[in-house]
């Protein structure tokens, strides 16, 4: 115990935790459910035609110690998120309890009490969490007894969904209120709205059955020329004769009284604005260092200071030791295995001297291929080639570019239309950054001391064998100190505080932070950030971020780094968007690179993150392949370019920003980091297959850039059988039909358009020919059907046509 950075932290009470783990946990059927509850996520193989039974399961715990404050269930079935299943002592007997809704399966889980990770020594399984550490597994089977939703069948479940009264539910969008409600798949008939404004009658909007996912069945429906009144409403549920009424005090069987319906006023729940240029988008990332190399002279030369004794090949007997060189531009092979490692690892340490020089002199070349948005890893000063180790948030690396430099080139890509997304790592600074370097010297004197959490002090001269257990550092790396935002809490506590009135901020370092974000979008003029583990900063933090970039450029574009469900941070008051590694990436690895799953199923993986996020938010949602994080698409496509440009035709017709990481474009291949950033193969015309991928590349961002009803028209699945895939974009100006076979084999794509008609998506029957955009062929419709051949991994775009073209 003790004072440590201004926070009083119970050390000796969160190794008791880990010591004793969960006391106790009940997993058995149960007989009712605790409202408010996170939807659960899984993975599942089965058919539509298959029921999923789910299962009521209790998790209960009692902790070691008293004074608890908050405790949360965090797992596979909520992204582990650790502020969302909350468990409750409602009797005071010190035993916590939630209930849940799970499919069968296994589900990994912890419990986090006051922020600390609890695994649950109770459990009959463990597997490692990656982190020196075990997350405990239940295992949801026919020990415990299925629930079957049948509609007509008058039961009605809610209470285990989650019914937030902001933007997924009513959203004030272009001067229409949309309203969204979902229900437990198949469990009921009709799902309505109730609403009454001011001085008007009761009325009644019914949604309309839009999409579904594995356990979800979604709603959807709009009221015209209603976001400037005011309206209470309710949502209404029917099943078998019987009703079920939400509304702000939670679920109930009889009519609720107007007085407990939600209350919707443009002041309460104002418009949720993105930038315009971002709904248009295409997105390319670029690995600053292996782009382009522009101007030789500012390649790496090691002269500073954070450099010394780094630059050389270690001695004999230490061949593991890596040091900071730079690479000629074609040699790779060290990304995959280090020449001078004896333990197979690859080589981290290497440059190869990319710049921002070599970006502006390739912006040619990105706007032949139809970039709109280039976003950047960090251009920040630091030491490592990734730069996320930044030593000076508000200087630019020298070997990137200077300011005047890099001003020039902002200027010369908004001139060709092009904007600027800087990656910004606020979590965590690097070991040499200023102030972090400062307390390592001066320890209690520093002016800085309080930005970081310090466990102890000094560091031993020779540097301690497990640095962390000095300081407080980003998942036990020792070169990314966590910065300090809240003065009362420990770092693992801080995140889930949403407003700052709960907090004690540090202020200097959030003056600091809003410093930077002046410096590059006001001074350097950028046009947005992504946010680096932006789930790991505090939820309060990042409204105080968003209101000061909002006020020195309005159309300015914020997406955060979130791996999971990021409802919790998309909103008017935190970010735009997120990385769409849930809703878009992960189930397009599994249905084009891998094939573990068919076309059913991965359409209804693919629909929670249109129903889940505001409509605004999922139209400029970063929908990636891959990433700097990731495995190249290709290389985890056996490296069949055909599989690669089926997933880019789907990516650049599906509702969202496309992504390219640079180089997915010509084919690059790449493993882990860093075998994943290696520099951009210039030579690509060189090769056929890497011509035709390109060439496929620029037709498909031409499309996308001349047909709006592809980056912000509705969007409906039409067929999803088997491999094969076809669903329609529209907007008032276009109606565009995509199909996909995703198989080895030829397919013959059939479609009633006849049965594709909703009150939103209403002229297909009245097209008599289609035109396939990626090769010019005609195709008419033949007594309401059309129909077509596909080839083995190939896909067609097709328009419909009221004339012969």
């Amino acid at each position: 115990m003790g004072l440590i950075n201004g926070k009083t932290k119970n050390w000796r009470k969160l190794l008791l935790l880990q010591i004793l783990g969960a006391l106790l946990i009940n997993c058995s059927p149960v007989s009712r459910l605790d409202y408010n509850r996170n939807i659960p996520a899984f993975e599942s193989e089965q058919k539509k035609s298959e029921s999923i039974p789910l299962r009521r399961i209790q998790f209960t715990y009692q902790p070691p110690i008293s004074g608890v404050e908050n405790m949360f269930l965090a797992g596979t079935f909520n992204d582990w998120n650790a502020n969302l299943t909350r468990m409750t002592d409602e009797d005071g007997d010190g035993i916590y309890d939630t209930y849940l809704m799970l499919p069968d399966g296994r589900h990994l889980y912890k419990y986090v009490v006051d922020g600390a990770w609890i695994t649950d020594m109770q459990a009959s399984e463990f597997e490692s969490d990656g982190n020196q550490g075990f997350n405990s597994v239940i295992i949801v089977d026919d020990r415990f007894d299925p629930i079957y939703f049948r509609p007509g069948d008058g039961q009605i479940t809610l209470e285990d969904l989650t019914f937030p009264s902001d933007y997924g539910v009513v959203n004030p969008i272009n001067k229409r209120l949309l309203f969204t409600a979902w229900s437990h798949r198949d469990d009921v008939e009709a799902v309505y709205v109730l609403y009454k404004s001011k001085n008007t009658d009761e009325k009644k909007l019914n949604l309309i059955n839009e999409a579904e996912d594995l356990i979800l069945d979604y709603y959807r429906n709009e009221i015209q020329d209603a976001v400037s009144k005011s309206l209470r409403f309710c949502i209404a549920y029917q099943d078998g004769g019987q009703n079920k009424y939400l509304d702000a005090e939670g679920i109930k069987s009889n009519k609720p009284d107007i007085k407990s319906w939600f209350n919707y006023s443009p002041n309460l729940l104002p418009e949720f604005p993105v930038p315009e240029w971002a709904r248009a988008g295409i997105f390319y990332q670029i690995f600053p260092d292996r782009f382009f190399n522009g101007d030789r002279a500012n390649d790496p030369d090691f002269k500073e200071d954070y450099y010394e004794g780094m630059t050389n090949l270690p001695p004999s007997g230490k061949t593991n030791e890596e040091y900071f060189h730079l690479e000629d531009w074609e040699h790779i092979e060290g990304l995959k295995i280090s020449p001078i490692r004896t333990d197979g690892r690859p080589d981290y340490y290497s440059f190869y001297g990319g710049d921002i020089k070599g970006v502006m002199k390739k912006l040619p070349y990105l706007d032949s291929l139809g970039v709109s948005i280039v976003y950047f890893n960090p251009l920040n000063e630091a030491p490592s080639n990734h730069k996320y180790d930044a030593v000076d948030y508000l200087k630019i690396d020298p070997h990137f570019a200077d300011e005047n430099l890099f001003r020039e080139f902002v200027s010369a890509a908004h001139k060709r239309g092009i904007r600027i997304v800087v990656d910004m790592a606020f979590n965590h600074t690097g070991y040499e950054h200023f102030a972090f370097k400062d307390t390592r010297l001066h320890g209690e004197q520093s002016k800085y001391w309080n930005w970081f959490e310090w466990h102890k002090w000094p560091l031993p001269q020779e540097g301690p064998p497990t640095p962390c257990d000095y300081y407080d550092c980003w998942w036990g790396f020792p070169i990314h100190p966590n910065l300090n935002f809240d003065l009362q809490r420990p770092n693992e506590k801080e995140n889930a505080i949403s407003e700052i009135n709960q907090a004690n901020p540090n202020k200097p370092v959030v003056e600091h932070i809003i410093d930077v974000a002046r410096y590059w979008i006001g001074k350097l003029d950028i046009d947005g950030f992504r946010l680096d583990v932006a789930n790991e900063v505090p939820f309060w933090f990042w409204k105080i971020f968003r209101e000061e970039v909002d006020r020195i450029k309005p159309d300015v574009y914020l997406i955060g780094e979130i791996w999971g469900n990021a409802s919790a941070w998309v909103s008017p008051a935190i970010f735009h968007s997120t990385m769409n590694y849930k809703y878009f990436r992960d189930p397009v690895l599994k249905f084009f690179a891998r094939q573990q799953i068919d076309a059913e199923i991965f359409q209804l993986e693919l629909a929670g993150g249109r129903y889940l996020y505001p409509l605004q938010a999922v139209e400029v949602m970063m929908n990636l392949l891959g990433s700097h994080d990731t495995q190249r698409f290709l290389t985890l496509a056996d490296n069949d370019s055909r599989k690669l440009m089926l997933a880019a035709l789907f990516q650049m017709t599906y509702i969202g920003i496309p992504h390219i990481y640079y180089g997915d474009e010509i084919g690059m291949e790449g493993a882990k980091d860093p075998d994943n950033r290696r520099p951009f193969l210039w030579a690509w015309p060189d090769n056929p297959e890497r011509r035709e991928v390109h060439a496929f590349y620029q037709k498909m961002t031409r499309l996308r850039s001349n047909f709006t009803a592809l980056s912000t028209g509705r969007f409906r699945i039409l067929l999803a059988e088997g491999m094969s895939l076809a669903y329609l974009r529209e907007d008032k100006d276009n109606t565009l039909l995509v199909a996909l076979n995703n198989s080895d084999h030829p397919e013959s794509i059939r479609i009633n358009l006849n049965q594709t008609q909703t009150q939103d998506l209403n002229r297909t029957n009245t097209y008599k020919k289609w035109l396939n955009l990626l090769d010019d062929q005609l195709y008419e419709v033949q007594s309401g059907r059309l129909e077509f051949n596909l080839n083995a991994f190939t896909g067609a775009v097709l328009l419909g046509m009221k004339k012969s073209p």
